[in-house]
């Protein structure tokens, strides 16, 4: 661990100054509040998220995504030599609020949550979430009636739940979502299971707007519905764009100054990137492996994902954000 860590040390040390991290994470949970449904890469332990920010406070200066609209050096205090570090979480999930947001707190460390503005405060959620709630711990497929071939193909992957979880989620988003839903109904005529409604899984707006008062959250766009946007015509992406914008404006939880976006999946393209611009965004965020400078394209912002599998300890985690693992 040692050695890593000292590896870690001489490489942020030779970051130039114009050098900044992004780390992306999703849930900040843990395992008995989502019983069999979270995938593994989709989110860390209230202790290994707190090990990450101890950490942070050790080897970076942490700063806001805001900081981006100017030079990235007016931002670093005199005399400091760490490498700048900005925390974003994707989806606005309420563990956010009731786990990620007291350790902040307790850090003094700001962060960005990128919100899917129609979840926001709703009982729904994601069709992938739905998707591991239906899905049987053993492979089912006696069913004998007329499907949906791609419903055949899931119905077909073996190994384990988590195995089959995450093969189907990459097969199915893939599709629109008309005909993910369709698939989703000829699953649970299979299955016969589903995720309760009465558990509300991402922030209110009350909630939200507690968080920015603080000082230390701010908030961006992940869309309206989370559609992944290269599957869709350009006057779907206009209305999801949007009305996300929108509906942040008018809950004021933005400042029209400067308004962040995160791409649904990490999914974009040049025409998506122009759209984002000129629905009036300031900045993309990707899912593109990477370390960032004073060069890096505004709409094409990389991000180091992080989560418990692959950053449990400290170690794992130094290599992580050094782009070392």
């Amino acid at each position: 661990m040692m050695d890593s860590l000292g590896l870690v040390s001489r490489r942020l040390a030779r970051l130039s100054r114009s050098s900044y991290l992004v780390l992306a994470y999703h849930h900040v949970t843990v395992r008995s509040d989502n019983p069999g449904i979270l995938q593994a890469g989709m989110f860390v332990s209230p202790p290994t998220f707190r090990r990450h920010l101890t950490f942070l406070k050790d080897h970076f200066e942490v700063i806001s995504l805001p900081d981006l609209q100017g030079p990235l050096e007016r931002t670093r205090p005199r005399g400091s030599t760490k490498p700048r570090c900005i925390l974003t979480f994707d989806d606005g999930w309420r563990d956010f609020y009731r786990y990620a947001f007291p350790a902040l707190e307790a850090y003094d460390m700001p962060a960005t949550v990128f919100l899917p503005t129609a979840y926001v405060g709703t009982h729904n959620t994601f069709w992938t979430d739905r998707l591991a709630a239906m899905m049987p711990r053993k492979q089912d497929s006696a069913y004998s009636g007329p499907l949906d071939p791609l419903t055949r193909q899931l119905l077909a992957i073996d190994g384990s739940f988590e195995n089959r979880l995450e093969r189907s989620i990459s097969m199915l988003k893939k599709h629109r979502d008309e005909r993910i839903e369709a698939v989703m109904a000829e699953l649970r005529l299979v299955w016969g299971n589903g995720l309760s409604p009465g558990t509300r899984v991402f922030i209110s707006w009350e909630e939200a707007r507690r968080m920015k008062e603080s000082g230390l959250i701010s908030f961006g766009s992940h869309t309206a519905t989370h559609r992944i946007l290269t599957l869709l015509e350009d006057d779907e992406i206009w209305l999801e764009l949007l009305a996300s914008k929108e509906k942040l404006i008018e809950e004021q939880l933005v400042d029209p100054s400067f308004i962040a976006f995160s791409y649904p999946n990490g999914n974009h393209d040049e025409r998506i990137e122009r759209l984002v611009k000129e629905a009036g965004y300031h900045v993309g965020l990707t899912t593109i492996k990477g370390w960032n400078d004073s060069r890096t394209d505004p709409f094409r912002i990389r991000r180091i994902s992080v989560h418990d599998d692959i950053a449990s300890t400290t170690s794992l985690f130094a290599c992580r954000a050094a782009n070392i693992l």
